[in-house]
């Protein structure tokens, strides 16, 4: 009876191993609060106006399906998908266009929505016991509405090109510490602008992210996180397009502007 005991053990701790190597898919949600400090300046560094908002202003969800393969014992290939959608007010401070007065002399509230959503490749192999470096690639679009008004909104958009690199040092068996930098190099970047229905073209629109991920493994098929990302956005002054109103002509464009974002993510990730 007891070899049978000890058979039937070894039995289901092969099976359950065989099941967990072949783990090849991970999904995640997590509740996202974004704060940001968004500043536009005129060709001489000064400031024109700025939107600024709590983590609990602006708020959403993200998502995220990721597949492992050509996975080792030390090393591990992956692919993802990620999804993330934010909705939410700023206080803008600034002035009205053509009004003559300067920054303060106007203050609102403009509602946003952001979406970012990205795929991406991503190579990760332990150098140590408790460390993993990791490096990738990703390709992924970007999309912001500010509704300044029911008749101003200027909405921007694009593409781009992100690689990363990343570390995860593992305190236990249940705890891990992450730390990742990404670039995001913005291709054909636009604004689109419905007071006069124009479309920009900017200079560029780059983003410098770091992320600070903690993870918590609840068991084998569910890790617990909380991840606090840092974000800087430099969007470049667009071309000009002549707008004649009455006897006058004006010269109107997308001004440079900078954007310093930090976002709280809480949420828990599957395995199966």
């Amino acid at each position: 009876m007891q070899k049978k005991i000890k058979l039937l053990i070894v039995m289901l701790s092969i099976t359950t191993g065989l099941y967990a190597q072949s783990s090849q898919f991970t999904t995640s949600v997590s509740l996202v609060g974004m704060s940001m400090d968004y500043k536009e300046y005129d060709d001489g560094g000064t400031l024109l106006d700025s939107e600024k908002s709590g983590f609990t202003d602006i708020a959403g969800v993200e998502m995220n399906i990721g597949y492992l393969f050509d996975k080792e014992a030390s090393a591990y290939n992956q692919v993802g998908i990620n999804f993330m959608v934010l909705h939410g007010t700023t206080d803008y401070k600034g002035s009205l266009w053509n009004s003559g007065l300067g920054y303060g002399s106007h203050v609102d509230t403009t509602l946003n929505t952001i979406i970012d959503m990205d795929i991406s490749y991503k190579r990760g192999y332990k150098v140590l016991n408790s460390l993993e470096l990791n490096y990738g690639l990703g390709l992924g679009y970007r999309y912001w509405e500010r509704s300044l008004s029911a008749s101003q909104i200027e909405t921007y958009t694009w593409y781009s090109l992100r690689p990363m690199v990343g570390a995860k040092y593992f305190v236990n068996d249940e705890l891990n510490i992450g730390l990742s930098l990404e670039y995001q190099y913005g291709i054909n970047p636009t604004m689109h602008e419905s007071t006069f229905d124009y479309d920009f073209k900017l200079g560029h629109a780059d983003i410098i992210e770091v992320s600070l991920p903690i993870t918590y493994k609840y068991n084998e098929r569910m890790d617990m996180f909380i991840e606090a990302t840092f974000q800087q956005q430099i969007i470049e002054k667009s071309n000009t397009i002549q707008r004649a109103i009455g006897v006058d002509t004006y010269d109107i464009f997308e001004p440079d502007s900078t954007a310093n974002n930090q976002y709280l993510k809480l949420g828990m990730a599957f395995k199966f």
